[in-house]
């Protein structure tokens, strides 16, 4: 998933993308370690209207779009972004903001639903007829590495949607961590991408875990993700079989970031 810091104008993926593009600080270092702090993502996956979604967007620009970024500011949330259906299922949308209280965020999206409610009504009905059913989910980082530079966040990412057996998901983190990380960091050494991120569950829907990577294009997230299966099950191909028994279906998505604006500003 993408993700914004108060000084910069860049946006989990994501989720991160939608996804993603990671959570917490911007800027953090290239392989800190992310169980320092817990990161979370609260996202809204809306379905909309495709023959009047761009104007969503539209209105997420004018009216949404400030009042998140005024509790960014605040130190409530550490970022926001709004991304757009490529590819996938049937969510035409991504908001999310990251941070690293629960609590906090959650009074801080309490907050922003009154204020966009009452600063700005007529937008926020006219969003509403566009854009009216959505699925909440929020999501904890559990591994990743993250962008160093706005540069490098890329505008494009590709998630992953995980529906896992619950008492194996565990053991699914273990496998990530020991077998996939290793071949993916060095996928964002060689920059075929910009950043990636894994995410447990926290509250709704059916998916268990996310699987989120950022790049500079859709090709070349595809090309990338393909390459490091190939090596991960070629090194030991028992536990990529461990790991796709555990979470034995999934869901694609490539998603594009609209907001904050990857060119520059919101």
């Amino acid at each position: 998933m993408f993700r914004t810091a108060t000084s910069v104008s860049v946006g989990a993926f994501i989720l991160a993308t939608c996804i993603t593009l990671g959570v917490g600080s911007l800027f953090a270092s290239e392989n800190e370690a992310i169980q320092e702090e817990q990161n979370f993502i609260i996202g809204e996956y809306f379905v909309c209207d495709v023959t009047r979604e761009n104007f969503a967007d539209v209105l997420v620009e004018k009216a949404l779009g400030p009042i998140y970024q005024r509790h960014v500011d605040s130190g409530e949330l550490n970022g926001w972004g709004w991304l757009r259906h490529n590819y996938g299922g049937r969510w035409r949308r991504l908001l999310f903001a990251t941070g690293n209280d629960l609590d906090t965020m959650m009074a801080a999206r309490t907050a922003i639903l009154e204020e966009q409610q009452t600063e700005n009504p007529d937008d926020f009905r006219e969003f509403i007829s566009i854009c009216g059913s959505h699925d909440d989910l929020i999501w904890s980082q559990t591994a990743g590495q993250e962008a160093t530079t706005p540069d490098n966040l890329g505008p494009v990412s590709y998630s992953t949607y995980y529906a896992c057996n619950q008492a194996g998901q565990a053991r699914a983190d273990e496998i990530v961590q020991q077998l996939f990380a290793p071949h993916i960091n060095a996928l964002v050494e060689s920059g075929q991408i910009t950043t990636w991120s894994w995410y447990s569950h926290v509250i709704g829907g059916r998916f268990r875990r996310l699987m989120t990577y950022s790049g500079m294009s859709h090709s070349e997230l595809i090309d990338a993700v393909n390459t490091y299966s190939g090596a991960a099950s070629a090194e030991n191909q028992a536990l990529a079989n461990e790991f796709n028994q555990i979470c034995s279906s999934h869901q694609d998505y490539l998603w594009e970031r609209v907001l904050p604006n990857p060119d520059g500003g919101n």
